[in-house]
């Protein structure tokens, strides 16, 4: 089945549904191109396939941009037969996937992000048997690099390389028995460290995505629950510490909340977006505009509606991606902002249940996202524009 890593944990994908469904998938393959809803800066999406090398699970859940002809995508495959899963990153040359050798040291091992600053230079990261996982591309071959895992589970969720000598991966930890609390870890140019972050929910506090655009300005954004429920969580990175910044919450009792993904184009412009479960479930995009984070109206259709990533290019041009139910059906879900609205873009969903997990842009034109749809055992999805 296709979803998302943190649909999976938190209990805001329909995991049962979608594995019941998944015996009803007729192997059809939607048409190349689709036509947008609304004009945006993309004029047309393409969908690919690429290669699924798991005979029985594939899912892409992070992907990275560096030009049209230079894509990384990473997720995890598993085989009939085995009680393995493999970690798996596919490289984009403007022609073609291929699939790319990485380690795999656990037992059940996954990637779940991916960040790219040059082709010689790019970092994902999951985990592997509940342990930290952090591997590194040097442009000839990807290789695992030492990461602190201080509980008994630690998992990284997301990852941004912001020069040689520094990145942030992100994710949350915990002894046994214990909540979960915050994790990020820094890269200083030599080795991964943990960073000191705040927790402050008194259940558990969990990040699932960074973002940064120099070294003295990141975000991480996640969730934390009391309880009372679920709200949303920031930390701000100002080149010393990392510290918790004000951050909105819908106006009705939410019993779960997650944000998947955030991206900055400067100090003054960032988008973060997720799920929450109130009356119903419906998805979040919250903006940060250089003074305060506040939530944007943007559409949540269907049923069970989820937002998994988020890629801005500027201040008036921004994706985010995910999928819905209509019915029987899980469709994918990508929607733009244009500087005023956000609005639902019409966009490719191969079989009866499709979803995408991460975007990555450019450029106006020049944006991907990944996922994964059902054909018999799922397979892989890539969709690009334009």
């Amino acid at each position: 089945m296709y979803r998302h890593h943190r649909i999976r944990r938190t209990g805001l994908a329909l995991a049962a549904t979608l594995a019941s469904l998944a015996l009803l998938i007729a192997p059809a393959l939607a048409g190349a191109g689709m036509a947008q809803a609304k004009a945006a800066s993309c004029s047309s999406w393409t969908t690919g396939s690429p290669p699924s090398p798991g005979s029985r699970d594939n899912e892409l859940l992070g992907v990275a941009a560096l030009s049209a002809c230079n894509v990384w995508a990473v997720g995890d495959y598993s085989n009939n037969g085995s009680t393995q899963s493999l970690t798996l990153a596919e490289h984009w040359n403007g022609t073609s996937w291929k699939v790319v050798h990485t380690p795999s040291p656990g037992n059940i091992n996954m990637l779940r992000a991916v960040s790219a600053l040059s082709p010689g230079n790019v970092w994902a990261v999951g985990h592997a048997d509940g342990s930290s996982l952090i591997l590194h591309w040097n442009g000839t071959n990807w290789a695992r690099v030492p990461s602190p895992s201080p509980g008994k589970t630690s998992d990284l969720n997301g990852v941004v390389g912001v020069s040689a000598t520094q990145a942030w991966a992100v994710g949350e930890t915990s002894q046994t028995g214990s909540p979960f609390q915050t994790l990020v870890l820094r890269w200083n140019g030599k080795k991964w460290a943990r960073s000191a972050s705040p927790s402050p929910g008194a259940v558990d506090s969990r990040l699932g995505a960074v973002t940064a655009t120099s070294a003295g300005n990141a975000w991480a954004v996640g969730s934390y629950t009391t309880s009372t429920g679920g709200k949303s969580l920031f930390l701000h990175w100002n080149g010393k510490k990392w510290a918790r910044a004000a951050s909105p919450n819908p106006s009705e009792p939410v019993t779960e909340m997650i944000l998947d993904g955030v991206s900055a184009t400067s100090a003054g412009n960032a988008w973060a977006v997720g799920t929450y479960n109130g009356a119903i479930q419906k998805t979040i995009t919250l903006h940060w505009n250089g003074r305060a984070w506040k939530i944007a109206a943007n559409p949540s259709p269907g049923q069970e509606p989820f937002l998994a990533g988020v890629s801005a290019i500027s201040a008036g041009d921004a994706w985010a991606v995910g999928n819905y139910r209509a019915g029987s059906t899980f469709k994918t879900l990508i929607m733009h902002w244009d500087g005023r609205a956000w609005d639902q873009i019409v966009s490719p969903g191969p079989g009866s249940t499709s979803g995408l997990t991460s975007v990555a842009a450019t450029s106006a034109t020049n944006v991907w996202a990944a996922g994964t749809y059902n054909i018999g055992p799922t397979q892989l999805l890539a969709i690009h524009c334009c």
